[in-house]
């Protein structure tokens, strides 16, 4: 572990910042702690000095000289001590090279910069200005990305959840109050969009409650609720496009790039996107003209490479182009990118960034050939800029055993992940959360291979690590019990199975609260083994629980809510309550026929449930027929 001390300078006049900055470190500190750093915050209203043989900003000055990262935050003036204190700082930077990061607070309508800090800007902000901020959420996101960039080599585990910035489980930033999203009109728009769909279909499903032999009624409000279904992912991915390409930029702040470039980024977080986008075109277009004769300037050649990766996270946030073609453009830009790469001689650190983003973008939509030959030339490249012993190296082959298992080349997941595994063992450690991911990857792995007993090991490694690292009430550690309840589940071993699902229920509801998927996925997965015992009672109770959640969560037209009408149909037809069981399958019917096909495999299987249970409801079929079509559904579940 190792300990980073953070030096934070403000005047007076930004103490509640000084204070938020604060609380947000100390929230932050256990993410971190568990990727090798901690951070200790030197706030100087906090330093006690008793003795009065010297001044106290003397104290001040002493930690400066001590510290890992210098913060100053400016805002209407550069008082004495803060200008002194930041002088301090550049001679220790000159020294140690030691980190400076100076953040402007936005002035508000009606206040203006005093001389001071205008003297002060003009003599030191160019080198060391790293940002504005406009509200603390800003100053957080800027302070993450920046540690993202320099302790990570830009590998960041921020991400969009719920309309917020998080890490881990901490909330970094609202997307509202960032202006590259604020700002943006397609972000306004979308917000907009779904803020008005719930009263809509409300609207909807009044009218339909009311004249329910009306099926243009009952159209109307199933195409308002996929529409909504739609509308959500959309906005999920354009938030999360959004972030990757604050993150890109925040990696590349004070890089020398070109003029148009840094246009294109500047206008990117005001919020114009349309103005990147036009900006970033034109570049481009610019780049295909001097292609052909790039041996003379492989510098320029390079901003080219840079404003072409920024294009690729900018086309895939215009939202009005159809998801198909924006992947296919992409794909093209990425290609480029690639191929002047390899010909213009691109730094090496840089170029295995380009490969791993590229190969993200492969795998994220699908290319999954192409995606093992990318992450292939990519892990050759980490392995000779950082060694096989390093924890980057380490996450290349973690995701190149991703792409093989969703392959099924479970022999190729294997040897990386066990490569994986192997590296963080040694550069982690055996107590962390990477190395717990590791067990749980290879873990899975034999899991669809069959091998239980090999899976059961794995899982239960990864088990004792997520509780002595992350505690016993954390998702994580949840999802350890789910899936060791689901090996002793397929080995039949039901008690144990229900003692593990159980175990991760009373953590989903205590964590996550009562109405979260993931509690419905543990009210299913007892139910399903309470149904395998033949106790369909206790089945059933558990399966009207999740479907409940299920309902209020995901709505009563999603995929998963029809798997629980589905089972509910299943354990109804156990119990020979035939005309329960149609009506809970002919709900799952309608739901899977719109959502996912007539011709899917779960369509199907509930079609010709439907079509038996109408048989056994046939008071004319012979008893003979009724017990094989009975002894067929059982075998066939």
């Amino acid at each position: 572990m190792e300990t980073k001390k953070i030096f934070l300078a403000s005047a007076g006049e930004l103490s509640e910042d000084r204070k938020e900055f604060g609380n947000f470190i100390n929230k932050v500190r256990a993410h971190y702690r568990n990727r090798g750093y901690d951070f200790f915050l030197i706030e100087w209203e906090y330093l006690e000095n008793d003795d009065n043989t010297y001044r106290k900003q003397d104290e001040y000055n002493e930690h400066i000289k001590d510290c890992d990262i210098f913060v100053s935050l400016f805002y209407t003036r550069a008082g004495e001590y803060t200008q002194e204190e930041f002088r301090i700082a550049l001679q220790e930077s000159k020294k140690r090279n030691l980190p400076m990061l100076t953040f402007m607070r936005v002035l508000e309508e009606g206040k203006t910069a005093k001389d001071s800090l205008i003297k002060f800007q003009e003599k030191y902000f160019d080198p060391y200005f790293w940002g504005s901020y406009n509200n603390n959420d800003k100053l957080h996101l800027d302070f993450v990305m920046w540690l993202d960039s320099h302790l990570f080599d830009g590998r960041s585990d921020l991400k969009t959840e719920d309309g917020n910035v998080v890490l881990g489980d901490v909330i970094v930033a609202k997307m509202s109050q960032l202006s590259f999203a604020a700002n943006n009109e397609d972000f306004k728009r979308l917000s907009k969009t779904i803020k008005e769909y719930p009263d809509k279909i409300e609207k909807l499903r009044k009218r339909t409650e009311r004249f329910p032999d009306y099926q243009e009624f009952r159209d109307d409000l199933q195409q308002a609720q996929d529409d909504y279904d739609e509308a959500l992912k959309e906005f999920a991915r354009y938030q999360q496009t959004l972030l990757d390409t604050a993150k890109f930029i925040a990696d590349r702040r004070h890089e020398q790039t070109g003029e148009k470039l840094k246009r294109a980024m500047d206008a990117f977080e005001a919020g114009d996107m349309a103005g990147a986008n036009a900006i970033l075109h034109e570049i481009d277009i610019e780049s295909d003209e001097f292609d052909n004769n790039f041996e003379n300037d492989r510098q320029q050649m390079h901003k080219y490479i840079e404003a072409a990766q920024l294009q690729a996270k900018t086309v895939m946030a215009k939202v009005d182009v159809p998801i198909g073609a924006r992947i296919v453009r992409v794909a093209e830009i990425y290609a480029k990118a690639d191929d002047r790469a390899k010909r213009s001689s691109y730094p090496e650190e840089k170029y295995e960034k380009l490969l791993f983003d590229y190969a993200c973008f492969l795998y994220d939509y699908a290319y999954y050939t192409k995606a093992v030959q990318v992450y292939l030339r990519q892990i050759a490249l980490s392995e000779k800029l950082y060694g096989t012993d390093h924890a980057d190296t380490a996450t290349s082959y973690n995701n190149i055993g991703l792409v093989y298992k969703t392959q099924g080349d479970y022999e190729q997941a294997l040897e990386y992940y066990t490569k994986a595994l192997d590296i963080r063992e040694k550069v982690l450690g055996e107590n962390h959360p990477d190395t717990a991911s590791s067990y749980n990857n290879i873990a899975g792995v034999y899991y669809n291979k069959g091998d239980y007993e090999q899976a059961l090991e794995y899982y239960n490694k990864a088990l004792d690590i997520f509780k002595k690292v992350l505690g016993e009430n954390h998702p994580g550690t949840a999802t350890s019990y789910n899936n060791i309840g689901l090996v002793y589940d397929e080995k039949g071993d039901y008690e144990h199975a229900l003692e593990y699902y159980k175990k991760a229920l009373v953590i989903d509801e205590k964590v996550l609260g009562e109405y979260h998927p993931s509690t419905a996925t543990s009210y299913h997965n007892i139910a399903s083994v309470y149904a395998e015992k033949g106790d369909y009672e206790q089945a059933l109770e558990y399966l009207k629980k999740a479907l409940d959640i299920r309902e209020k969560v995901l709505g009563e037209n999603h995929p998963d809510t029809a798997s629980s009408y589905n089972n509910i149909g299943w354990v109804y037809r156990e119990l020979a309550d035939y005309e329960h069981a149609l009506e809970y399958y002919e709900q799952a019917y309608a739901i899977f026929k719109v959502k996912v096909g007539e011709e899917h495999p779960y369509t199907k299987d509930v079609k010709k449930s439907i079509e038996i249970v109408k048989m056994l409801m046939d008071e004319n079929l012979p008893d003979e027929l009724k017990s094989l079509l009975r002894r067929g559904l059982m075998n066939r579940q």
